[in-house]
Order: structure tokens, then C-alpha cells, then sequence
């Protein structure tokens, strides 16, 4: 939308998947929605690699016990297991370490992940500024729980839209089933919607097969920086 504001709004996820950073591509302002509802066992706190047989794993971060209507922003990473973070960097070393582009990625992810951080939060949300500025991709950022928006769901999306003064909301394929109803409540405030449909490209991967919809890290040391920002941005400016 010409001359308008382009806004994102998603959940802090663990070294996320390619097509999380083609909504940032696509944002004037990003909107870190850090207030709702924590999920165990969800891609919040953890996220997949291939190894080099080809065999998808998982990287978990451990998370302190919490109750079950914890928000995101107040969810502690578990407390006296600080060799999870090594055994990270050394699980992405062994399965990528041979990759074209690891000496130019992994450094920058290693002094991310090194450091002690105390909120599951604050992790993934360095984690994934980090790997946007990787990408060129700097959008306005701004944390929903710092901001006078109300509501759950669609209705939260809504106020954040108008807090932000969006004109044009883009939303994810999975937001779709409770946004729908909404378009014409959006059209109203003069906010657009449009749903993301984005492919999921194939690349050249190390290990038999092609693995899709890995953690960005995959991709990142495969084919390296230049070549991801081509397939979230389309070769857009």
C-alpha cells in the first residue's frame, strides 16, 4: 500500500524459520507480541535442524516451571542449566560445521547465544535482531507489552494496528482462521489485511534430501546471508 504503514505482529520464536523473517521483510514496524499466552513443546522455545544424515532434531531451551496462563514475557529460562547453551552451539557446529557459509555465520550466533540471559524473551528477541540485521532487514521495533493495546486475538491485533496507526496489517497463514471474520472490522478502521502466502524455497542443503521449514540458521550457513535475503525479500529494496 503506497504512502502507508506496513505492520507485523508476531510472537518472539527460537531461532525462527525463513518465512518469519519474510514478515519482518515486509514491515515498516514489527511488533514483538510478547503479551499472550506461553505454549510448551511450542516453536517459542525450541526449533529444528538436520543433521548430517539428513534426520531432523530438535534445539530446546529449558524453561523454569511456570503456570499454565504465563505470558511470554514473564517465562524464565530453567535456572542452573547453563550447559544447555554450549550444547547448542556445539549441535549447530556439527551439523553445519562443513557448510559453505558457517565461519561467517556462526560467530555472530555463538556471541548471541553465549551470553546468560535470565527471560526466554529477551533470548529470542536478540536472537532474532540479530539475525535480521544479518539480513539488512531493519524495521521499526516495538514490544506489545509496552504499549496501550488491549484485548485477545484478533481484537488485540486490532488495538496494536491502531496504537501503531497501521494502515495495511500483514499477517501469518496461521492467524488467518480468526482474522478472516475480522477484515471487514479492519476495513472500518481503515487497517487492510493481507495473509502471508509465502513458499518455502528449496536450497541447496548438506545431507541427503531436502529438509523444509528448519530453523533460518539451516539456510544461513547453506547458501549465506545474500542468498536468504533474496528469498524473504524477493528482491525487493
Amino acid at each position: 500500500m503506497a504512502g502507508g504503514l506496513t505492520v507485523v505482529i508476531a510472537q518472539p520464536t527460537y531461532l525462527p524459520w525463513i518465512g518469519y523473517f519474510e514478515l519482518i521483510a515486509r514491515a515498516d514496524v514489527f511488533v514483538i507480541l510478547d503479551n499472550v499466552q506461553f505454549e510448551r513443546q511450542s516453536w517459542q522455545c525450541r526449533n529444528r535442524l538436520k543433521d548430517a544424515t539428513g534426520r531432523p532434531f530438535w534445539l530446546s531451551v529449558p524453561i523454569a516451571a511456570h503456570r499454565l496462563d504465563t505470558l511470554i514475557r514473564d517465562v524464565h529460562i530453567a535456572p542452573g542449566r547453563p550447559g544447555w547453551r554450549a550444547t547448542h552451539l556445539k549441535s549447530i557446529a556439527a551439523s553445519l560445521g562443513r557448510t559453505p557459509f558457517f565461519a561467517e555465520v556462526f560467530p555472530g550466533l555463538e556471541d548471541w547465544l553465549s551470553r546468560d540471559r535470565e527471560m526466554l524473551a529477551e533470548l529470542n528477541v536478540d536472537g532474532i535482531r540479530h539475525i535480521a540485521a544479518l539480513l539488512g532487514l531493519a524495521p521499526e521495533w516495538r514490544t506489545a507489552s509496552d504499549m496501550p493495546a488491549s484485548g485477545a486475538k484478533g481484537d488485540l491485533v486490532l488495538d496494536i494496528c491502531r496504537v501503531v496507526g497501521a494502515t495495511r496489517y500483514y499477517a501469518s497463514a496461521g492467524s488467518r482462521a480468526y482474522l478472516e471474520p475480522m477484515v471487514p472490522r479492519f476495513r472500518d478502521e481503515g487497517v487492510g489485511i493481507a495473509f502471508q502466502d509465502w513458499r518455502h524455497p528449496a536450497y541447496a542443503q548438506r545431507g541427503e534430501g531436502f529438509v523444509s521449514h528448519l530453523s533460518v540458521v539451516d539456510a544461513l550457513m547453506n547458501v549465506g546471508p545474500g542468498a536468504v535475503r533474496e528469498m524473504v525479500t524477493g528482491g525487493r529494496p
